[in-house]
């Protein structure tokens, strides 16, 4: 009989259940067997409340937006979430840790976990992706009896590193802008000060010449100006109505003079009627000078530039963000030489140009594209380009619209 009460006491504790034996006396029962039967259901709640505890952590570590990893203390990747699974490639675990990462500094701090228990910050770049860079905080994690491990949490920096990138160029490339026509008027300065102190014809020159140099920093300072007072006002979207052809109508005359000195047909397209627009005035009239400044330097050599508006009750996939849904097109085409497509992506950069000598030579900035950039993105619109050597090239201003036309 003892036999069997044993029998059963072992192997209910391995299941966490158990049903007395028949023969078991009453006694027996009552006096040993109930109270091991209560202690064993006790236990499978246990176990079934452990269970449920484990898959919640799990749970949770795996919807962390940031990659996990569990590190036990052989070096050896034994848990890791979808995160790290994803960006690092982990297809199948336990994998060694040098597989997964190979950098010294984290091999360091994953040493210094498991040895002494210290936590550690490293900035590490997976092998497989060196254009990504991650912050990993490294701590020591108890494991089941003696051994200890890590647990490693990235964060990815390569946005705050493209950032930091973008800001260092913006003040580098806005020095050098700056910088090139100072240069310029130092030397002129000079030279009127000295050799050319008498030299009635030469002054004339020098001072013409100095006033194209201030007129371009001013050019350079109003743009910087602009693009800043653009992306201080992005978080605010605009309220105001906006009718779209007048305003395009008092932007094409102001231009008209300078296209027919230029030897250019200034020719303007309105498919009316139009529906008005949620637009900040001021942005949009900027985004049309900017498109039309940019055609009569670019493109003036085909000698006709178009700019046109409609509206179109659902826009095509061109129109990005706008796609799909009623909008409003404005186009500024000119039959210039067009630009080469390598160029396109990059041509709404601040200071990027195709060709920066003859840019700076009729007086580009480098930032109106730019600006009609971020214009768009502060009213939920979309700029499109479309270019062909030898043909010219074409610039869309999509804006989102409330409704059709009257």
């Amino acid at each position: 009989m003892l036999e069997e009460l044993g029998a059963w006491i072992e192997g209910a504790a391995e299941t966490g259940r158990g049903v007395r034996p028949a023969e078991l006396e009453e006694s027996l029962h009552r006096e040993v067997a109930a109270p091991v039967q209560h202690l064993l259901e006790r236990l499978a709640e246990e176990r079934q409340r452990s269970a449920a505890a484990r898959r919640f952590l799990e749970d949770l570590v795996d919807a962390f937006p940031d990659p996990v990893l569990l590190v036990d203390g052989g070096r050896e990747v034994v848990r890791c979430n979808a995160a790290a699974r994803e960006a690092l490639a982990v297809a199948a675990l336990p994998v060694p840790l040098d597989a997964v990462l190979r950098d010294p500094g984290l091999t360091a701090a994953v040493e210094a976990a498991l040895l002494e228990g210290r936590t550690t910050q490293v900035d590490i770049t997976p092998p497989m992706d060196p254009a990504r860079r991650f912050a990993a905080r490294v701590s020591a994690a108890g494991f089941a009896g003696e051994d200890r491990g890590a647990v490693l949490v990235l964060r990815e920096m390569s946005e705050q590193v493209m950032i930091e990138r973008m800001r260092s160029d913006f003040v580098a490339n806005a020095s050098h802008e700056i910088r090139t026509p100072l240069t310029s008027l130092v030397g002129l300065i000079e030279t009127l000060r000295g050799p050319a102190r008498d030299d009635p014809a030469a002054r004339e020159e020098f001072l013409a010449l100095m006033a194209a140099e201030a007129a371009r920093m001013q050019r350079l300072i109003d743009d910087l100006l602009s693009l800043s007072r653009i992306e201080l006002a992005a978080g605010a979207p605009p309220e105001e109505t906006l009718d779209p052809a007048p305003l395009l109508r008092s932007v094409v005359a102001k231009f008209a003079p300078r296209a027919e000195e230029a030897g250019v047909a200034l020719e303007l397209r309105i498919a009316e009627p139009l529906p008005a627009v949620v637009a900040d005035a001021d942005q949009i009239h900027q985004l049309v000078a900017n498109l039309l400044d940019n055609a009569l330097k670019y493109g003036a050599g085909g000698g006709r530039v178009e700019v046109t508006l409609d509206h179109l009750p659902r826009a095509p996939a061109e129109a990005g963000p706008v796609a799909g849904r009623p909008a409003i097109r404005l186009c500024v085409r000119d039959f210039g030489p067009g630009i080469p497509a390598e160029h396109l992506p990059r041509l709404t950069e601040r200071f990027y140009r195709v060709d920066r000598a003859r840019s700076r030579e009729i007086g580009g900035t480098g930032l109106g594209l730019a600006i009609v950039k971020h214009v768009l993105r502060r009213h939920q619109g979309h700029l499109s380009i479309e270019s062909r050597l030898g043909e010219g090239s074409r610039f869309c201003a999509w804006l989102p619209s409330p409704a059709a036309g009257p």
